[in-house]
C-alpha cells in the first residue's frame, strides 16, 4: 500500500477525510472505510453492505442486513438536571427531539423534585411521540417513538398551512364581530402549529444524517433540506405573530365596538391580503412554481408601501390611545408576517436553479412543474 499522504486515512480521523481507491484486481477498485464508523456499526469482514448511487457524485454506504440485532443500540442521552438555570431543561428536551435522540435519561443529585417531573410530563405530553416510560426517585426516562417515514414533509407543510389559515379566520371573526370568543380555539391551534413545526425539524435533521429517509418523507436534496428548514421556521412565525394578534383582539374589543366600520374594514382587509398570499405561496411552494412564486412576491413588495400607508390611515383615525396602539400593533404583526412569507417565495424561485433541479430538467431553468418539491 502506498505511503498515506495529507487528507488521507493517516491524517483524518477528522470528518471528510480523504481516501485514495486502490486498484484490487484487473478492474476492482477498493477503498478502506473509516474505523470509528465500523467500530460503530459493528462491521466486520463479512458483514453486507448496501451502495445506492444518489446522484452528484455521491455514494451512500449503509448495512444491508434488516436483522436489529445486528444494529448497535444507542445509550440514552443523559442530562444532568442538577442546579439547571430556569427553564433550561425543557429547551434541553426540546433539542433532543429536534435532533433525533430516541431515548433521554434526565438525572438529578438527590432526586428530581417534583416540580421538574411536571415540566417533563408537560412537555411530554406537547410534542408528537414523546413518552415518559420509566420514573424513579432518582431519574426520568424519555423516549420517542416517532416513525420518521410515516410523515412526509408535504403533508405535514399542508396540516401547517390549514392551521395558519384557520388562526386567521379566528382573528377576522373576533374583528368583525367585535367578540373575543371568536378567539376560543386560537391557543389550541397554535400549540398545534407549533407541535407540527418541531415535528418538521426534527424529521430535517433526522434525513439530513439518513438518506432513506430524506428518500420517504420526499426531501433528498440537502438543499431541499435546508429549503424546508427555513420555510417551516417562516411559517412557524407567521403563527406566533397570529397568536400575539389574537392577545390583542382578546383586550380591546370593548373599545373597538364604538368605532365607524371604516377602520375595522381596512383593518380586515389587511388579514384578507395575508390570508390570500398564504395560499399563493404555500401552493407555488408545493407544486415548485416560480412563476407563481414570482408574482406572489412581486404582489407583496407593491403593496408594502400602500399597507404601511393604509396602517397610518386606520390608526391616524382612532382617538383612544390605548386602541389606537393596539391596532397599530395588529397591523404591523400583519405587515410583517407578509414579510416573512417573501422569504417563502424566495426559496421557491430559488430552487429553480440548485444543482439538482437542473439536473433534473437536463440543465435548464424549470418556471413549473407538476412534481412537488
Amino acid at each position: 500500500m502506498p505511503p498515506k499522504r495529507d487528507g488521507e486515512e493517516g491524517a483524518g480521523r477528522e470528518p471528510g477525510a480523504t481516501r485514495r481507491a486502490q486498484r484490487t484486481g484487473g478492474s476492482s477498485l477498493a477503498v478502506t472505510l473509516p474505523k470509528s464508523w465500523t467500530d460503530a456499526m459493528n462491521v466486520q469482514a463479512g458483514t453486507p453492505l448496501r451502495f445506492v448511487d444518489l446522484g452528484g457524485g455521491r455514494l451512500e454506504i449503509s448495512l444491508a442486513t434488516t436483522d436489529p440485532g445486528r444494529l448497535p443500540v444507542p445509550e440514552p442521552l443523559r442530562i444532568e438536571a442538577t442546579d439547571l438555570p430556569p427553564r433550561l431543561l425543557p429547551r434541553l428536551l426540546i433539542g433532543s427531539y429536534v435532533v433525533g435522540q430516541d431515548h433521554v435519561r434526565i438525572v438529578a443529585r438527590g432526586g428530581l423534585p417534583e416540580s421538574q417531573r411536571q415540566e417533563i410530563r408537560g412537555l411530554a405530553s406537547r410534542l408528537l411521540g414523546m413518552s415518559v416510560v420509566a420514573e424513579s426517585p432518582e431519574e426520568v426516562d424519555v423516549q420517542n417513538f416517532v416513525d420518521p417515514t410515516r410523515y412526509p414533509l408535504s403533508r405535514i407543510l399542508d396540516q401547517l398551512v390549514r392551521l395558519l389559515a384557520a388562526e386567521i379566520r379566528s382573528c377576522r371573526t373576533a374583528l368583525s364581530r367585535r367578540d373575543s370568543r371568536a378567539l376560543a380555539d386560537l391557543p389550541g391551534q397554535e400549540e398545534e402549529v407549533d407541535r407540527l413545526y418541531l415535528l418538521m425539524v426534527r424529521q430535517l435533521l433526522i434525513a439530513s444524517d439518513d438518506f432513506q429517509v430524506a428518500r420517504e418523507i420526499g426531501v433528498e436534496s440537502h438543499h431541499y433540506q435546508i429549503g424546508y428548514r427555513v420555510v417551516v421556521k417562516m411559517l412557524e412565525e407567521v403563527g406566533d405573530l397570529l397568536a400575539d394578534i389574537g392577545l390583542e383582539l382578546g383586550g380591546p374589543l370593548d373599545s373597538l365596538r364604538g368605532l365607524p366600520p371604516g377602520p375595522l374594514a381596512d383593518l380586515d382587509g389587511l388579514f384578507q391580503k395575508l390570508e390570500a398570499r398564504l395560499g399563493s405561496t404555500t401552493e407555488a411552494f408545493t407544486h415548485f412554481s416560480v412563476v407563481q412564486a414570482n408574482d406572489t412576491l412581486n404582489g407583496i413588495e407593491e403593496d408594502l408601501p400602500g399597507n404601511l400607508a393604509l396602517l397610518k390611515a386606520i390608526v391616524h383615525r382612532i382617538r383612544d390611545a390605548a386602541t389606537a396602539a393596539s391596532v397599530q400593533r395588529i397591523g404591523s404583526n400583519l405587515i410583517q408576517a407578509l414579510g416573512l412569507l417573501s422569504v417563502v417565495n424566495e426559496i421557491t424561485i430559488n430552487r429553480a436553479v440548485e444543482p439538482e433541479t437542473v439536473a433534473r430538467s437536463q440543465g435548464q431553468v424549470s418556471l413549473g412543474a407538476s412534481r412537488k418539491p
